[in-house]
């Protein structure tokens, strides 16, 4: 599918969900207009916005790669990183950006301090204790974070 041709199936697929989420009511004022608790109603999404998830998912899945999450060895993270560079190098790289900054700056801002606090890192559990699972933090970075959207949420919030 051609690129601009992603706009019209993320426009179609908003506006099922205004339809399906929103009030005639609340329909009737535009996007623009809303209150922000009819915003919160119904997701909406658009290429650049799923292009920017994809980011944040892969950038979360490799700071856990690289935090031992998955059994690997002091070695093996490192020969990770030799091979395929830092979690933020890799995303930058995907996304097609020159400059790493470029990539913390505008693409993943709500990532940031999920590294500062150590989200993802284990330190205060005990060891009997499971690591948070991929969609418990994504359900709190949504909590946590303006501009992301946990469907789930919203949608045992319309029912």
């Amino acid at each position: 599918m051609a690129p601009e041709r992603w706009n019209g199936v993320f426009r179609t697929a908003n506006l099922r969900c205004e339809e399906t989420l929103l009030t005639e009511e609340e329909r009737k004022i535009t996007r623009d207009f809303r209150l922000a608790e009819v915003l919160g109603k119904s997701p909406y999404a658009t290429p650049h916005s799923a292009r920017h998830s994809a980011a944040l998912y892969l950038l979360i899945v490799l700071n856990q790669l690289m935090e031992s999450r998955y059994g690997l060895t002091k070695a093996e993270r490192r020969d990770f990183a030799l091979l395929f560079g830092d979690p933020w190098w890799l995303v930058k790289t995907i996304l097609g950006h020159t400059d790493v900054e470029t990539t913390k700056r505008h693409y993943l801002a709500p990532v940031a301090h999920l590294q500062l606090e150590s989200i993802l890192a284990m330190a205060d559990e005990d060891e009997s204790e499971q690591a948070e699972d991929l969609d418990g933090v994504f359900a709190r970075l949504a909590r946590e974070t303006a501009g992301i959207q946990d469907i789930d949420a919203l949608l045992k919030a319309a029912s």
